[in-house]
């Protein structure tokens, strides 16, 4: 019986089958190019590799092939069949998350209780736009620490379960803790862009606006373009460049690397970041070209001509909002509203009260902005997404109430803020935005 670098028995008749999925395993959890061709090569070592079919599922949803994903799921769930019970349970996991049913996030917590090194099952409720993610919940952020908590005494030091729940307690404010199981994680492997995505997220939340910017501009020029995180790091880069003032940067950063024109990462991750970026620089005095936000409104026509997650749903609304695209805003508007009656909005209300204060932002109705997004705020978790990416609704509302001549409501806002979290935040940054 041959046995996974987490020391999990798996049934393969190659040894170098088991190494190669390993392989593109830890290729997947760095975010690294190359996992497919691996994952491919121990395929062609052992065909009837169950887990290896998991793998694959998992590496051609990351690619965004869902269908192709979905098919690897229950290739892999079949050959499973007749396999020791950790293995088929797995693989059941896999099955359940990808085609998206709704015990799979049960069926992780179940899995992971029962084997806790498990780590590809595990991996599915993690992150921003995971099973928890993209949950609907309020308090995802902590149910994803309680849960990597339940298991932390089955790991030590590995690379992948530091970076794990180090972002998972920078996103619940345990900053301190996180940055440094981070550091821990990116000193067992330097090129995991897990971790430095999380890191990076430390930087934001603690206000090391210079060092973030300075973090990323080291590490990313070894980073592959095509690579699922590279377009976003870049994104995250531009905003400590507009935290700090420097707009004409900011906008270079974002031509290169972020916007539709330039980057190479799923559509998913283009639309949240582009349309995100959009709104910022505008709230920040310094739009987009008009051209720019064109062309984001019809990439997000193209790559996503129907509504569907509430995360991206909202970045749709800005999108078309930032290109003054009425129509499509309350097209995009009324079909939210029937997925929402339809039970088909995760979130709940706040994804057609978000809507609605961006398209009321956008006909210069700033009062009701603010009244719409007074509404969300406390709900905002539950579109899932980071702060730093939330934070950009907050931003909204604060120059929501400035416009409506309610500057102490807009103060307060930024205040409260402050004292949690997010200090690069300040009084200059209101002056700004004001």
């Amino acid at each position: 019986m041959h046995r996974d670098r987490f020391d999990q028995p798996v049934t393969t008749v190659s040894a170098r089958a088991a190494e190669l999925n390993d392989a593109a395993v830890d290729r997947l959890f760095a975010l690294q190019g190359g996992a497919e061709a691996l994952i491919d090569a121990a395929l062609e070592e052992d065909p009837e590799f169950a887990l290896a079919h998991c793998t694959k599922a998992r590496v051609s949803l990351q690619r965004g092939e869902t269908a192709a994903g979905r098919l690897w799921a229950t290739s892999a769930r079949d050959l499973a069949a007749p396999l020791p019970l950790r293995e088929r349970r797995h693989a059941e996991v896999v099955y359940l998350a990808i085609h998206g049913e709704s015990t799979a996030l049960q069926a992780v917590r179940d899995h992971a209780a029962a084997y806790p090194r498990d780590a590809v099952p595990l991996s599915f409720a993690l992150g921003v736009y995971g099973l928890l993610g993209f949950g609907g919940c309020n308090d995802f952020h902590a149910q994803q620490v309680a849960l990597l908590e339940s298991v932390a005494p089955a790991w030590n030091e590995d690379w992948w379960f530091l970076a794990s729940l180090g972002w998972a307690y920078v996103e619940v404010g345990r900053t301190a803790e996180g940055i440094g199981l981070l550091d821990r994680s990116l000193a067992l492997n330097a090129n995991n862009a897990n971790a430095v995505h999380g890191r990076v997220h430390g930087y934001y939340e603690e206000g090391g606006v210079a060092e973030g910017e300075a973090f990323i501009a080291a590490w990313l020029p070894s980073y592959d373009r095509r690579a699922v995180l590279h377009g976003h790091l870049a994104w995250h880069q531009a905003l400590f460049a507009l935290h700090r003032g420097d707009a004409e940067r900011a906008l270079a950063i974002y031509r290169a690397a972020v916007g539709p024109a330039a980057a190479m990462a799923l559509p998913l991750f283009t639309l949240i970041d582009g349309a995100s970026f959009a709104v910022r620089s505008m709230l920040h005095g310094h739009p987009l070209a008009a051209t720019e936000r064109r062309d984001l409104a019809d990439f997000a026509a193209e790559h996503f001509p129907k509504a569907g997650v509430p995360f991206a749903n909202v970045h749709l609304a800005m999108a078309y909002a930032s290109a003054g695209d009425s129509d499509a805003l309350d097209a995009l508007r009324d079909k939210v509203v029937e997925l929402l009656d339809e039970g088909r909005q995760s979130s709940g209300p706040v994804v057609t009260q978000v809507c609605d204060a961006i398209a009321a932002y956008s006909a210069s109705d700033y009062a009701s902005a603010a009244a719409f997004l007074d509404e969300a705020l406390p709900e905002l978790e539950r579109l899932g997404g980071s702060h730093a990416q939330r934070d950009v609704l907050i931003d909204l509302a604060i120059a929501a109430h400035l416009r409506a001549d309610a500057a102490p409501t807009a103060r307060a806002l930024a205040e409260r803020r402050w004292t949690r979290r997010a200090g690069h935040l300040n009084e200059a940054w209101l002056r700004r935005l004001g």
